[in-house]
């Protein structure tokens, strides 16, 4: 199997993982109030470096999905009954993304291709 099946498949668990863990119950973040902002900006950022390193042509197309993914996750909260939805909390996951995506521009582009061309030697 080639890293990039690999890291698919890994991005899809952590996609997962993500959901359950912004629909779980209510768990209070240690720090002051709006700690909770930066956890959103770096785990939607997360994602969105993640799957750069395996879609490099249609990264617009990557982020509208990931913040869209994102606002689902706001609304699904809403409608839990024991979460709250948050513009702010959203707006977090956006920057994050952005953010991310600017690093996979020009920090750290095509990691996973370095791993498969070192491995075709």
């Amino acid at each position: 199997m080639s890293y990039s099946r690999y890291w698919w498949v890994l991005g899809w668990l952590q996609v997962v993982i993500l959901l359950v863990a912004c629909l779980w119950p209510t768990v209070e973040l240690p720090g002051p109030e709006g700690t909770d902002k930066g956890a959103h900006l770096l785990s939607f950022g997360w994602l969105m470096l993640w799957f750069s390193q395996v879609v490099s042509r249609h990264r617009v197309l990557l982020a509208g999905l990931i913040i869209a993914y994102g606002g689902l996750i706001e609304l699904l909260q809403t409608f839990s009954g024991y979460r709250q939805g948050s513009g702010w909390d959203w707006l977090a996951d956006g920057l994050g993304v952005l953010l991310a995506w600017a690093a996979a521009e020009w920090i750290v582009p095509d990691i996973v291709n370095r791993f498969e061309g070192a491995n075709q030697d």
